[in-house]
Parts: structure tokens; C-alpha cells; sequence
């Protein structure tokens, strides 16, 4: 198993938080129903499913207080 398995990501249009697996071109955000592609320059790697998860809610958390 790799170190870097899953990769966090914004989608690019309504800015929702997310996690994919690192091997993926693009993501479908779940909130507002877009296909995008998924920039490797802008992702956070993550170590495991549980990490990548724990990582979403904490920048989701971090935008609703903005």
C-alpha cells in the first residue's frame, strides 16, 4: 500500500472539500454535481482512507468559520 493512497481536493466551483484516490483524473463533487479534473498541484496527499476523511472535515470546518 502507498504512503500517498488518497489525495484532498477542492472542487473548483463551489469550493467543497473532498478526497479521492491518488490514482484519479477527475472527482464528482457530491454538492454541487460537477465533473472536474483534478489538478496534482493542488491536492493534500493523505496516508489512508481514515486520514484523507479526517482531513475534509477539518477544511470544511475551517470554511464555515471564515
Amino acid at each position: 500500500m502507498s504512503t500517498n493512497e488518497f489525495i484532498v481536493i477542492r472542487c473548483p466551483r463551489c469550493g467543497k472539500w473532498t478526497y479521492a484516490k491518488s490514482r484519479q483524473k477527475t472527482r464528482f463533487c457530491s454538492r454541487c454535481e460537477k465533473r472536474f479534473k483534478i489538478n496534482p498541484i493542488q491536492v493534500i496527499y493523505a496516508t489512508s482512507h481514515q486520514h484523507a476523511n479526517l482531513l475534509v472535515k477539518m477544511k470544511n470546518e475551517e470554511e464555515m468559520h471564515k
